[in-house]
This record gives C-alpha cells, sequence and structure tokens, in this order.
C-alpha cells in the first residue's frame, strides 16, 4: 500500500464529519456534572494560520479531554 504525496482533506475529512454526526459526537446534555467550557476564539484579522494557532488549539485539546477525564460535563464551543 502506497501513501498519498500529499494530504486531500475531502477525501478524508467527509468520511470522519459523517461519523461524529452518525455517533453524535457533537452533542452535549445539560446534566448533574459541573460544566467546563472552552470558546475558540476568532481568527485574527489577516486569516493567516500560524504555529501559534496550532499551539493554541492544542492546550484547549489537552484541557477538555483533561476535564472529560475528570468527569466534567466539557464543551468545547468554536
Amino acid at each position: 500500500m502506497s501513501e498519498a504525496s500529499k494530504y486531500i482533506a475531502r477525501e478524508v475529512e467527509n468520511k470522519w464529519y459523517d461519523y461524529w454526526m452518525k455517533n453524535g459526537y457533537f452533542h452535549s446534555e445539560v446534566d448533574e456534572r459541573e460544566p467546563y467550557t472552552i470558546v475558540i476564539p476568532p481568527p485574527n484579522v489577516t486569516g493567516v494560520l500560524h504555529m501559534g494557532h496550532m499551539l493554541n488549539n492544542t492546550i484547549q485539546d489537552v484541557l477538555i479531554r483533561r476535564a472529560r477525564l475528570q468527569g466534567y460535563n466539557a464543551c468545547w464551543v468554536p
């Protein structure tokens, strides 16, 4: 099996987006657990992504996952 020389988003992302939707991964319900929310800030004025964005999103991802493991009702809002 050979690997593609470049990443083609539409060949990969549609499959996973459909999977996430079918399994309710974007769904959240208010329950008895303490809420934990991170709101993703809007992009910068230039609209150009850089390493700082990757670092920021990685930190947010780690914090949300940690909160879920600790039993919070975690929600990561774009």
